[in-house]
């Protein structure tokens, strides 16, 4: 056998700098071209999709709120706890429900509760 005589004093800044260079790689196709791993994309795209989701059934739900028989004492509860997890006890379930879900929906929650309690605008 023989020895191979490596001059590690030239081949450790060279893999050093292929290693800085993976790196720098790395953050630039993440930050600067916006690459994404296909789980995080997911997320993202499901993230959107509930919002607007959320934000289309809202109105419905404020509408449906208002046309139910104890409407009155419900907002009362409402108003009363629309800064908190609370707030969900004066809706009936199957309003801040969203399709396909079995559990109660906070940010359905809120922007139902928003569109309740915000002043209603006159016209001029």
């Amino acid at each position: 056998m023989q020895d191979l005589g490596i001059n590690w004093r030239i081949v450790k800044p060279s893999l050093w700098a292929g290693a800085g260079g993976m790196a720098l790689g790395a953050l630039l196709l993440t930050y600067l071209f916006g690459f994404m791993s296909p789980s995080t994309a997911e997320k993202l795209a499901a993230r959107k999709s509930d919002k607007a989701v959320v934000a289309a059934l809202a109105p419905g739900c404020a509408e449906e709120f208002r046309s139910l028989p104890d409407a009155d004492d419900r907002m009362a509860k409402l108003v009363a706890n629309r800064d908190s997890y609370l707030a969900r006890e004066a809706f009936p379930k199957e309003l801040i429900t969203l399709p396909g879900k079995s559990y109660v929906d906070y940010s359905l929650v809120r922007a139902c509760t928003a569109l309740l309690v915000k002043p209603k605008q006159t016209e001029s």
